[in-house]
């Protein structure tokens, strides 16, 4: 019975070890699919004219990053379940993944900047106002970037002399980025949503019952849906990093949190898209 109990025990703790990587590469597998299907359908309703516009391109790119941390990820990971006895992986590759993980919100939320320019255009737009609209999100991103290379730095350092292990508990440049994510998403997308409920009120004194309308209203509902989940998101990440321990549980919600944002802008691309092509196809079966 002795000898039982022990190879149970030993079987469980091998379990328990390697769960926190079965769970993160079986959990983001699916993610990483559902945005190569986006993309596929993105560049299928695409024209050459929308391909050549500067958001297009960060849209790809922002698809290509996080693809790319979902393969680090599921690499990683399987290498800790095909191989659990294996030395740790390399510094380099460690330290490319964290950079990735961390570091691909910011520029998600770099992308989701621009919405801001569709009503303060550069080229008509006085350059005082432009200054007040973006110098606070340009502040906070900066800041953001400064805390992201403190940690980085101490993680590379640490990894060198002590071998590749990520501690998220009480950091406090880990905290203080996510913390100021939450106040850059709180001021770009509360600004956007705010012009765009004005800009509609307008439109809706003259046109009350018009496709453009509609199209704004749709699009103030998905910028919504672009701003609370993040946020919830942010939110999570530094409760479990200020009360929790758990790796597993603050990289997890790091992870879906990057992938439902690059799926929300994604959707509101392609929404945006259909949704403008869809007169010109009436018109059309109408032999307009």
């Amino acid at each position: 019975m002795s000898e039982s109990s022990e190879i149970q025990n030993i079987i469980t703790d091998f379990i328990d070890a390697i769960r926190p990587q079965y769970v993160l590469a079986v959990t983001i597998a699916p993610f990483c699919g559902c945005l190569l299907t986006l993309l596929a359908v993105l560049y299928a309703l695409s024209t050459p004219e929308l391909r050549s516009l500067l958001i297009f391109k960060l849209n790809v790119v922002a698809v290509l990053v996080a693809l790319t941390t979902g393969i680090l990820n599921g690499y990683m990971n399987s290498l800790g379940l095909l191989e659990p006895f294996a030395s740790d992986a390399p510094v380099s590759l460690s330290f490319t993944f964290a950079f990735f993980t961390l570091c691909s919100p910011l520029f998600y939320d770099s992308i989701l900047l621009l919405r801001l320019l569709a009503f303060y255009p550069v080229r008509s737009a006085p350059l005082f106002t432009l200054a007040k609209v973006l110098a606070v999100p340009i502040l906070v991103k900066c800041g953001r970037f400064v805390c992201l290379s403190l940690y980085l730095h101490g993680y590379y350092v640490s990894s060198v002399k002590y071998g590749p292990v990520t501690d998220w508990f009480q950091n406090p440049y880990v905290t203080s980025e996510w913390a100021l994510q939450v106040i850059d998403n709180m001021y770009s997308c509360g600004f956007f949503l705010y012009k765009l409920h004005v800009h509609n009120s307008k439109i809706s004194k003259f046109r009350s019952g018009s496709t453009m309308v509609s199209l704004i209203r749709n699009i103030f509902l998905i910028s919504c849906a672009n701003f609370v989940f993040p946020t919830l998101f942010n939110i999570a990440q530094i409760i479990c990093i200020t009360m929790d321990q758990s790796y597993l549980t603050t990289t997890l919600l790091l992870l879906i949190n990057g992938y439902v944002s690059v799926i929300g802008v994604l959707g509101a691309t392609i929404f945006g898209r259909t949704q403008n092509d869809a007169p010109k196809r009436r018109g059309q079966l109408l032999g307009r």
